[in-house]
């Protein structure tokens, strides 16, 4: 549960470390839910609610994953050619 605690928290702390005119212009993805949870992850830890941390993981991720990735093939396609190639076909 830590481990996957801890991507989830390094995911919101990516998002939140973006460009505001980035996030602005790509609402699709929830960047401010990503961040809350974030936050919480880190300054309330023992605020988690940890029957909604594998849910986030499972079910929640794999939708981000493919928006994100929709966002790199948009903005950043080199990004996606230089490292992922898993990225969504690409």
């Amino acid at each position: 549960m830590d481990a996957v605690l801890q991507k989830l928290t390094v995911i919101g702390e990516a998002a939140r470390g973006l460009d505001h005119d980035l996030r602005d212009r790509h609402a699709q993805v929830p960047w401010p839910r990503i961040i809350a949870f974030r936050n919480v992850a880190v300054h309330e830890y023992f605020a988690v609610e940890w029957p909604t941390v594998w849910p986030v993981a499972k079910v929640e991720l794999p939708d981000l994953r493919e928006r994100v990735y929709a966002v790199l093939r948009q903005g950043f396609p080199g990004v996606l050619r230089r490292g992922c190639a898993s990225a969504g076909g690409d």
